[in-house]
């Protein structure tokens, strides 16, 4: 799903100058959501759990987009009319916490999850990825604090970037990141709805957007707690929105908001499947063993923090929401082609042409 946001607020006595550490931390979650990812390519792999097992089909990004779509349509549906609006938050902390039980496997090698060809796929099937999942599911349901929710998005994020990766060879993922760059842009500058549906994801208060407060006196488990700083009634706020925001404007409507940057979890997981597709599908010599990587790799993760601190700027000189994809997607891209040049692999190898 592509929530996409970063924020930023200046009060007359912040807690953190400008945001600064804030933003800080919000580059730091991304980081790790992708390097951690990475890591866990070759256990994800060998437990069959690629979304495609045709990965050089670039029909697979037409599947994956419609799922995404149908996905955003029920939830938005369900925010703006007030219906099944619980049903969402379970099937997101059960998604969330199936995906920390994959980690969980992945990282220590116990326990098991059904692979491809099951029924089950990707559900844990064994006591210990069973009780993983369970403890996971209780502790997000009871307690939805701004940095347990921040973790649990890193874990289960790194595990679902390899499980989507590996689906995707580097032509796929690379139409697919084009596509989704737009669609972004049109989800935020256009129809709005990124905006509903960033505002339902944060009354769920669901692990799906990275939350780093200016004060660690912040608490998401306020009642008065607005992510998207809406209106007294619900309504949308002009200025605020799904994509990268800045909250200036809205501190005196939302003083949550005014207080936190934010990032959408989709904005480190479409960018990583590209890196984690480079490491695993492109013939070139490995210069990170623990991470999987190559330079195409390397290159489209250090693209990606170039592309964010592009983001950062937009979103710290121009007011309003903006999409996080653009510019994440163009410094991943760039990224993973300079790689890939460095490498002694011809762009259009690199491209799948």
């Amino acid at each position: 799903m592509s929530d996409h946001a970063a924020a930023e607020s200046r009060d007359e006595t912040p807690a953190i100058p400008s945001g600064t550490y804030a933003y800080v931390g919000i580059v730091a979650l991304y980081t790790a959501t992708i390097v951690l990812g990475l890591s866990m390519t070759d256990e994800v792999a060998e437990m069959g759990l690629a979304m495609f097992q045709n990965p050089g089909n670039v029909g697979n990004v037409g599947v994956f987009a419609v799922l995404l779509l149908v996905a955003t349509g029920v939830m938005v549906a369900a925010f703006r009319y007030g219906y099944g609006e619980a049903l969402v938050r379970v099937f997101l902390l059960g998604s969330a916490s199936t995906l920390t039980s994959v980690a969980f496997v992945a990282l220590t090698g116990i326990g098991e999850i059904a692979a491809s060809g099951s029924v089950l796929m990707g559900l844990p099937t064994s006591p210990a990825s069973i009780a993983v999942a369970a403890v996971t599911f209780v502790v997000l349901w009871g307690y939805p604090e701004w940095y347990v929710n921040d973790v649990a998005a890193v874990i289960f994020g790194a595990a679902a970037i390899p499980m989507l990766g590996l689906g995707f060879g580097p032509f796929p993922v690379v139409v697919l990141l084009v596509v989704w760059a737009g669609y972004d842009a049109y989800a935020v500058y256009v129809s709005g709805h990124m905006q509903e549906l960033a505002a339902g994801l944060g009354d769920l208060k669901a692990p799906i957007v990275f939350v780093v407060p200016h004060s660690l006196d912040f608490s998401m488990r306020d009642p008065d707690f607005d992510l998207m700083g809406g209106g007294e009634e619900g309504e949308d706020n002009e200025e605020g929105g799904a994509g990268a925001a800045s909250a200036e404007d809205q501190s005196a409507e939302s003083p949550a908001r005014a207080e936190i940057a934010l990032l959408g979890l989709g904005d480190a997981l479409i960018p990583g499947m590209l890196a984690v597709s480079a490491g695993h599908f492109l013939d070139a010599p490995t210069v990170v063993p623990a991470l999987n990587a190559n330079a195409p790799a390397i290159g489209a993760l250090v693209g990606g923090l170039v592309g964010m601190a592009g983001l950062l700027y937009l979103v710290h000189r121009v007011e309003g929401a903006h999409a996080g994809l653009p510019p994440l997607n163009a410094g991943v891209l760039g990224g993973y082609l300079l790689g890939a040049v460095a490498a002694g692999i011809p762009v259009t190898t690199a491209l799948g042409l």
